[in-house]
């Protein structure tokens, strides 16, 4: 299904070459043309894609983790869980993909009628699925150098910064214990015209703290700070 000329402009895309040309292949084979084979087989069929998805998720983030603590010495380990989890996130995975243009190159079931090239979890998830097939061929060293040269560039943007504090803390929080923080309104003092409310917010089963504000999404976003502020995830300034 994928062709030799196929392979040759993948690779002159991603400036790699593959030593096993099946790695290549089946991580451009959508899981949806496995299943299609099951049925029509009547037999198990295990999707080489899903796997190799898989494995490249965990190869990105160790890699995304290496480049951020060498790059910055000076983060703790909250500005680092931060970074982290924005430069993997599904949508700036779609990011590079598109950016690749793997979108021309993955192959789906017929029976699918997908626009790939406005897909985004497809192509985040084929992006991985590349990922882990460049570490099956030529081991970390190698996917860690198409990561850096591919992540480069955004790893060491400082533009590149979530400035609202529950954007934040929901990333910190997913990333340490997959729950999201939970907000309480305890107050809501003051005239109809000008409220001030306070609300709490508890996560990362530590205590609650609380933040004040004229609308209660304001008081969110204060008591979001305030709790990564108590609990050093970020720095004060």
């Amino acid at each position: 299904m994928i062709n030799n000329e196929d392979i040759k402009k993948i690779e002159k895309i991603i400036k790699y070459k593959f030593i096993n040309k099946e790695l290549l292949k089946n991580s451009l084979l959508h899981s949806s043309i496995y299943r299609k084979q099951k049925i029509k087989n009547n037999q198990k069929s295990i999707s080489e894609y899903e796997r190799l998805e898989f494995l490249g998720d965990r190869v990105l983030g160790l890699s995304i983790a290496y480049l951020i603590y060498n790059n910055f010495p000076e983060y703790n380990e909250g500005k680092m869980s931060i970074k982290l989890s924005y430069l993997v996130k599904k949508n700036f995975l779609y990011k590079i993909s598109y950016k690749l243009s793997l979108y021309k190159f993955i192959k789906i079931s017929n029976d699918q009628k997908i626009n790939l090239k406005n897909n985004k979890s497809i192509q985040a998830d084929t992006l991985e699925s590349l990922i882990g097939a460049i570490f099956l061929d030529g081991g970390f060293e190698k996917s860690l150098k198409f990561i850096k040269k591919i992540w480069s560039e955004y790893i060491v943007d400082e533009d590149l910064k979530i400035n609202d504090p529950k954007t934040i803390l929901q990333e910190l929080s997913q990333g340490k214990s997959k729950l999201l923080p939970i907000y309480k309104l305890k107050e809501k003092i003051g005239p109809s015209h000008s409220p001030i409310f306070k609300v709490s917010v508890n996560c990362l089963h530590l205590k609650e703290v609380t933040g004040k504000g004229n609308s209660k999404r304001e008081a969110e976003k204060d008591a979001a700070r305030n709790f990564m502020i108590k609990y050093k995830l970020i720095n004060e300034k």
